[in-house]
């Protein structure tokens, strides 16, 4: 069995967030010369402004990047900074949901924690099946 997860709702807010910025901002720099109130703005100007449209709408599209992938051999992840990481099963220690965090989180040894943001509270139904699954490959791994 292998499970897959990635953030839907936030992915979805964070596309349409991402694309409001960088709209409003190629607007703003398109109108800028026009509609100045008698400011003086050249084309660099223009260019200035939808760069930093671009650059944070990229920032505002981090929020897509969570993914996980878990089988026999371990969890996959990949978090919003960072490398992908691979842990194995044997060093987990239990897979949770705190009450009151938006996030699932994998439990190690020592009460370390890793945060998994591909699995969070706004995904309701598909992050209980996919807790469920990822705690049966846990109790499969451990039985083994």
């Amino acid at each position: 069995m292998t499970v897959t997860a990635r953030p839907i709702k936030t992915t979805r807010i964070a596309v349409a967030a991402a694309t409001t910025v960088f709209v409003a901002f190629l607007i703003t720099a398109i109108v800028m010369p026009h509609a100045n109130a008698g400011a003086s703005f050249t084309w660099k100007d223009q260019v200035a402004t939808g760069v930093i449209g671009v650059i944070l709408a990229a920032f505002i599209l981090v929020l897509t990047r969570p993914r996980l992938r878990a089988d026999e051999s371990g969890v996959r992840l990949r978090n919003h900074w960072g490398p992908e990481k691979t842990v194995p099963w044997d060093v987990i220690v239990a897979v949770e949901f705190p009450k009151g965090r938006h996030f699932a989180r994998l439990v190690l040894p020592a009460d370390e924690t890793i945060p998994l943001y591909a699995v969070q509270r706004a995904d309701r139904e598909h992050s209980v099946a996919v807790m469920r699954d990822l705690r049966e490959l846990l109790a499969h791994a451990h039985r083994a």
